[in-house]
């Protein structure tokens, strides 16, 4: 594939060399990752390789531009630092008309996989941080002609970092798609936390088969486990223990109780295999001078000796931080619902380059995506920095959190220290 802008003949992978260059991703920076992505374009007179525009569309996110054309906008205002970047080239400044063409086009597995194994590979995560399952349908991506898709998430609970994202035909299908991709993941001797549509005995074994642990939520798709676990502990000598926690912010009471116990795991072993707890959850919050009230079960393999109260407290709390730090940061901060890049392929990439660019930013030290965005739009540099440019030397990163330095090895990889 030759292109007109770098003077030179692409190389067009083969399956075999793609699956060598993803082997190898703790020692790649991410665009040269890209490379693996195929190029739906034709062989001819390429103005820009693919690794660069992908690289460009990152950046440009990560500097607080959300639409096709602010990326086009942002690449024209910083030609000499591309050109510093990538090397002299006859062609820079790539269109907003270009991304919408092109992205609807690419193979949107290629790039999950490619940003998977290069997140994963690259984590700053600890080999035991626990991993949530949830899915989020992008309602601004639906049209007259196609649904919405909805995508499964596998994402860490404190440094939230998005390991992989799947698309899904129908949510009811989560379970399948787990049980394919979940075997790829780096689960063993995880806890995995996942909401009712995974609580499925066959989702136990196969944990239990992956060496991993699970946390399940408990609703109406199970009515027979459920009305089990509301009876048991409605009996006032159901035999339990307790812990609790309360939430003060910005006028916002929550108080969270729980009850544990593990007198029901005869009692299910036969339907529900490896239940060593099960557990009821009360929410109380009070806002305004009103309060609601939301029970809600629990099931998991974690025995008494490894998961007390309070750490299935902590556990089920991260879960549903997932909601807060990265689905809502979507929505809000990156105008996920507002996109009007609807067609194609277009809408699953863009968020798994949002997921990316939230990954990215939690681990410069900041959990504040808006005003890290904005601090990053003013020195563009670090945005590239994140992606591993330029290669060799030291400079310094500044969060609104807190100040790191981070280091970038010939690899291209970048890590951080205080």
């Amino acid at each position: 594939m030759y292109c007109i802008a770098r003077r030179c003949v692409l190389p067009s992978f083969s399956k075999e060399q793609a699956e060598s260059l993803l082997a190898e991703a703790a020692l790649q920076s991410l665009a040269d990752l890209f490379e693996a992505v195929p190029d739906p374009r034709g062989a001819l007179g390429l103005r820009y390789d693919l690794p660069f525009l992908l690289t460009c569309l990152i950046a440009a996110l990560l500097c607080n531009c959300d639409g096709t054309e602010a990326v086009a906008q942002w690449c024209r205002d910083h030609v000499a630092l591309l050109e510093d970047l990538f090397g002299s080239r006859l062609f820079l400044m790539p269109s907003g008309w270009l991304y919408r063409w092109l992205l609807p086009q690419l193979d949107a597995c290629a790039i999950e996989r490619v940003l998977g194994k290069w997140v994963q590979a690259t984590t700053s995560a600890s080999a035991d941080e626990p991993l949530a399952l949830d899915g989020k349908t992008v309602r601004g991506a639906r049209s007259g002609e196609q649904a919405a898709p909805h995508l499964l998430a596998f994402v860490t609970h404190q440094s939230q970092e998005t390991f992989w994202q799947v698309h899904v035909d129908e949510k009811t299908n989560e379970i399948q798609v787990a049980k394919q991709l979940l075997p790829t993941l780096p689960i063993r001797r995880r806890v995995c936390t996942a909401d009712a549509l995974l609580t499925h005995a066959a989702f136990l074994r196969l944990m239990h088969e992956l060496q991993a642990e699970t946390v399940l939520t408990v609703k109406g798709n199970q009515p027979t486990l459920y009305a089990d676990l509301a009876t048991y502990f409605a009996d006032p000598l159901a035999r339990y223990l307790q812990a609790e926690t309360i939430d003060r912010r910005r006028g916002r009471i929550e108080v969270r109780t729980i009850k544990v116990s593990t007198e029901m795991n005869t009692y299910l072993a036969p339907g529900w295999p490896f239940v060593a707890q099960v557990a009821q959850l009360t929410r109380t919050v009070t806002k305004a001078g009103q309060t609601t009230t939301e029970v809600v079960y629990l099931i998991t393999t974690l025995t008494a000796s490894k998961a007390s109260p309070e750490y299935l407290l902590d556990l089920n709390r991260g879960h549903w931080s997932i909601e807060n730090r990265t689905h809502y940061v979507r929505d809000v901060t990156f105008g996920e619902d507002r996109s009007r890049l609807r067609t194609g392929n277009a809408p699953q990439i863009l968020v798994a380059f949002r997921n990316l660019a939230i990954t990215l930013i939690h681990r410069s030290g900041s959990s504040h995506i808006r005003a890290t965005r904005r601090h990053v739009a003013s020195c563009p540099q670090q945005a590239l920095a994140l992606l591993g440019f330029p290669k060799g030397g030291q400079q310094s990163f500044t969060s609104p959190d807190l100040h790191l330095e981070w280091s970038i090895g010939q690899s291209g990889c970048v890590s951080f220290f205080a």
